[in-house]
């Protein structure tokens, strides 16, 4: 007989063999070890009393995990992994588990409700929408591994702007940031992050972007994913300051690495273009971005008023 819980309620084995047996196949290998699904929970702010755990018995088949934020005073719901063991796959287990989501993100009072998936999963996507989920945008994964040419964005010289190297949370404090942003890409999620801020002439800021570097043990760069780059909005030189933050963030160009997007919108139509002339292409992965509007019971409603 099936049974949810509160991951709250659950041992951390039980949540472990959960992850595990729900996301056996998936597109990429998510594997845990106790300790790292522990460490993983802790570090990127899931919350355990908003997650939950399908049992067969006394076994574990599946799980939702997710997390809250409060983002410009709503209550922002994200799911960080919905997964059903094979054996319970296509018998209505996803569907119970994120009903009993909604519950949970109800009685806490929970405005939107958002979630990545992979584009190629149209099944679960299929179920999203039936849940009350839209589609708004897709996320785009481009890289370039080789090194880059002098001057790989085009800067012309003397394009009046500097840039100032600053914490993701810093960062997060420009009126123009997109605090939207899928959960990851969030700067709660980066704060082993870097950020860098692109001020004018004048000392204003004009744009920044948000990213993280990777390194060997030996301490040579092996990656560098771009989480946020953005111009202030309606800029009328924004093409510049965008070439600007990307000059920056992608140095040193002689390195070979994997330099990368990582959940980047594609409505960002200006940025891709310029990333494309640089020579960046599709890594074989794309994903879309999924809201669903809550409705609050009454009593919540009346206190959030």
């Amino acid at each position: 007989m099936i049974s949810i819980k509160r991951m709250s309620d659950c041992t951390f084995a039980e949540v472990t063999k959960a992850w595990n047996r729900g996301f056996e196949g998936y597109f990429f290998p998510v594997a845990m070890t106790e300790e790292m699904l522990v460490q993983r929970l802790g570090a990127e702010g899931y919350v355990l009393s908003l997650s939950v755990v399908a049992f067969d018995d006394q076994e574990p088949v599946g799980l939702v995990a997710s997390g809250l934020r409060t983002i410009n005073g709503r209550k922002i719901a994200w799911n960080g992994g919905t997964g059903v063991a094979t054996a319970y796959r296509r018998k209505g287990l996803g569907r119970q588990l994120m009903e009993a989501t909604f519950k949970l993100y109800e009685e806490a009072g929970v405005h939107d409700a958002t979630l990545e998936a992979i584009s190629q999963n149209e099944k679960a996507i299929a179920l999203y929408e039936q849940l009350g989920y839209d589609v708004v945008d897709s996320l785009i994964f481009w890289q370039r591994t080789d090194a880059l040419p002098e001057n790989p964005f085009g800067i012309q010289e003397n394009a009046g702007y500097r840039v100032r190297r600053v914490l993701a949370q810093e960062a997060a404090q420009l009126p123009f940031y997109q605090s939207n942003a899928p959960w990851q890409n969030q700067w709660q999620s980066m704060r082993d992050g870097e950020a860098l801020v692109v001020e004018d002439a004048e000392g204003q800021e004009v744009g920044y972007a948000m990213y993280k570097r990777v390194a060997s043990d030996a301490g040579k760069v092996t990656a560098i994913a771009l989480r946020h780059c953005v111009a202030q909005p309606d800029h009328a030189d924004a093409d510049t300051i965008l070439r600007v933050a990307l000059t920056e963030m992608y140095a040193p160009y002689e390195l070979e690495c994997r330099r990368s997007t990582f959940n980047l919108p594609a409505s960002q139509e200006q940025l891709l273009h310029i990333l494309q002339e640089a020579g960046f292409g599709p890594s074989g992965t794309e994903q879309v971005y999924m809201v669903k509007k809550m409705k609050m019971p009454e009593a919540v409603a009346e206190l959030a008023e």
